[in-house]
């Protein structure tokens, strides 16, 4: 009689017996040239892909990476744009509360027609609206010129100052 052949085990019931390192199929692999080929192939395959994993970055590429930024200085245009924004918005802000008051909105354009010519009506104008909003509302406009003014104030202060801002300290 012939002998049998040896009848390989399943790949996957293989690879899971030589991860947990005993079973029949690693015995059947010691026998087989076949299964001890694969086996020999895998570990090949496994040290591969470990010498292709990603390496860990270097303890301090944070610490040098915010260093570099830091010594960055700021770009001096977009300094400038939010200054003249801040101050822009302050403005326009001082001119909203100007024409919400009844007066300068009943009739502005007479008011500016007449401002042309002689200012004492716009003045008038402007105080009674003033005088509107102060007696309706004194606190929360005494809140809305007081953050008007801070903000245009530093606004400008931004626009002149030589000194590192906040992001560059």
């Amino acid at each position: 009689m012939t002998p049998t052949p040896i009848e390989c085990p399943d790949l996957e019931v293989l690879f899971t017996e030589l991860e947990a390192g005993e079973g029949p199929s690693l015995e059947h692999a010691e026998q087989c040239p076949l299964c001890t080929a694969i086996i020999e192939e895998h570990r090949l395959l496994e040290k591969d892909l470990c010498r292709l994993a990603d390496p860990l970055p270097p303890p301090d590429l944070v610490h040098k990476v915010m260093a570099r930024v830091a010594a960055e200085p700021t770009p001096v245009r977009r300094e400038l744009w939010t200054g003249l924004s801040i101050l822009g918005a302050s403005l326009m802000m001082g001119l909203g509360l100007l024409l919400t008051s009844d007066a300068a909105l009943s009739g502005l354009g007479k008011t500016m027609a007449r401002t042309l010519v002689g200012g004492t009506a716009f003045t008038e104008a402007l105080m009674s609206g003033v005088h509107a909003l102060w007696s309706t509302a004194a606190g929360p406009l005494v809140a809305l010129v007081a953050f008007v003014i801070l903000s245009s104030v530093f606004g400008l202060k931004r626009l002149i100052r030589n000194d590192p801002t906040p992001s560059q300290a």
